[in-house]
């Protein structure tokens, strides 16, 4: 093993010696693995992590290389909202008994055993943080306040946004984010309808439809994103973990997808009328 990989693990470890609401709290101050993509030593920070909490589970049977490859795999793809010291630990809580359950490895550690624990681990800070009210804003600095600025002059930032948001897609047929607030804004002044419990069961359909389309989009683009993964040496269990995300927790995806798709429509509605959007601003 390098020494910098050890240096890091012996790091990762300590780190991991603090009370359970401190070890939260510190999560903040760490690099996620996502934001540790470009290092080159992740992957072999990952493998060690592995081969450790394996060999403190007390498995006898050895876990093959490439299976221990597929679960870095997965930690990357799956899990990389979470930082290296995060999946340290949540194998330390199951072999010291802290979950409300404990999983059966059977001899093997895959990547379902190992996504199980994770998910109680999720579980298990999720509690911590709304019990102690653990909050990103708690833990790190504050950020000096920007001056306020007059409802004139926000209003004015909104209108100019939308304009160039309908430039750019005049020009281009696509837009490019952000774009989520001038969708709420749009809805806001009732330029876009939004269902709610009083609407026509026709617009409630229409949504569906399309928040369905955004689904399939997003669910495309993982696809096309992980490069045919079943050809690339991805199992199909793998893989099937990782679509199962889409819903779970790529919900944001597919809601900003969503805005994306009814901003284009409402724009595109527009240049086939010929109409301005002026009237959007009065």
């Amino acid at each position: 093993m390098p020494q910098l990989v050890m240096k890091q693990l012996s790091e990762l470890e300590n780190k991991c010696l603090t009370t359970p609401i401190n070890f939260v709290k510190k999560t903040y101050l760490s690099k996620t693995i996502r934001e540790s993509l470009d290092n080159d030593s992740l992957s072999m920070l990952l493998t060690q992590v592995l081969t450790k909490s394996i060999a403190l589970s007390g498995m006898k049977e050895k876990t093959d290389p490439l299976m221990l490859e597929e679960i870095s795999r997965m930690f990357m793809l799956i899990y990389s909202h979470l930082t290296p010291e995060e999946i340290y630990k949540a194998f330390e809580l199951e072999r010291m008994r802290l979950y409300d359950t404990v999983t059966e490895h059977y001899q093997l550690f895959d990547t379902g055993y190992a996504a199980e624990i994770l998910k109680k681990y999720e579980a298990w800070k999720l509690e911590l943080k709304q019990k102690h009210n653990i909050t990103r804003e708690s833990v790190l600095p504050s950020t000096p306040l920007l001056p306020e600025i007059s409802e004139g002059q926000k209003k004015e930032l909104i209108d100019n946004g939308i304009k160039n948001c309908f430039e750019e897609y005049k020009q281009n047929k696509s837009i490019s984010p952000p774009f989520s607030h001038l969708f709420k804004e749009l809805v806001r002044r009732g330029i876009i309808p939004y269902p709610t419990e009083k609407s026509s069961p026709k617009l409630k359909e229409w949504y569906s439809e399309k928040r369905a389309l955004a689904k399939h989009l997003v669910e495309q683009e993982i696809k096309e994103g992980l490069n045919n993964p079943l050809q690339a040496g991805y199992s199909r269990t793998l893989v099937q973990q990782i679509l199962s995300q889409v819903e779970q927790n790529e919900s944001e995806k597919i809601e900003l997808k969503l805005h994306k798709i009814i901003l284009e429509g409402v724009f595109q509605k527009r240049i086939d009328e010929n109409k301005s959007i002026d009237d959007w601003f009065k």
